[in-house]
């Protein structure tokens, strides 16, 4: 599986620091993910075992990107609750479904965001990671590109200003992102 991981600095101090916040203790092959990439993005990265589904990022604890960092989520119900029940939220694909971790036995599940129901998925979380498959980002389409498909597939009357920062927003996020193997 190839991630854009959200760590910069070394600091393999911080699957200690999740363990001391969260009060749990994490199993030993996903500390050393935290420690390594602190989570981080996956894109066009896909679960190819039971439940078949995307996976968009991994969380991570105290980084720059909020929207994957555990610390500023904790308290939200659906993870607190999830936390009590001895999940561990890991992933989320982009429905909003989470990947959890089961901290008891190391089994990883999904849950659905729109109801209770959770599904086993992977035996641990190794075999989740060895289970998801990825692509390298490609060659990213400029603004004048992606324009010119649109016109000649019929539909440049459907251009707006929207699209086009949309369009410039995707451009910039991906040709920052450096995927590297998962390794742990």
């Amino acid at each position: 599986m190839l991630i854009s991981k959200f760590k910069l600095e070394t600091n393999e101090d911080i699957s200690n620091e999740m363990e001391k916040a969260l009060c749990v203790q994490l199993p030993q092959k996903y500390k050393i993910f935290i420690d390594r990439y602190n989570g981080g993005e996956t894109p066009d990265t896909n679960w190819t075992g039971k439940g078949k589904t995307d996976v968009r990022g991994f969380y991570g604890y105290d980084n720059a990107n909020d929207y994957w960092d555990i610390k500023e989520h904790r308290t939200e119900t659906f993870l607190s609750e999830l936390l009590v029940r001895g999940f561990l939220v890991i992933a989320e694909n982009s429905f909003g479904d989470m990947f959890c971790m089961k901290l008891e036995d190391e089994t990883v599940w999904i849950a659905y965001h729109d109801s209770s129901k959770m599904v086993a998925i992977a035996d641990d979380f190794e075999k989740f990671i060895n289970g998801c498959k990825s692509k390298k980002i490609g060659h990213i389409s400029t603004i004048e590109e992606r324009k010119a498909r649109l016109i000649a597939n019929g539909h440049g009357d459907k251009l707006s200003e929207n699209m086009l920062r949309g369009w410039q927003e995707e451009i910039e996020k991906y040709s920052k992102l450096v995927q590297e193997e998962v390794v742990i």
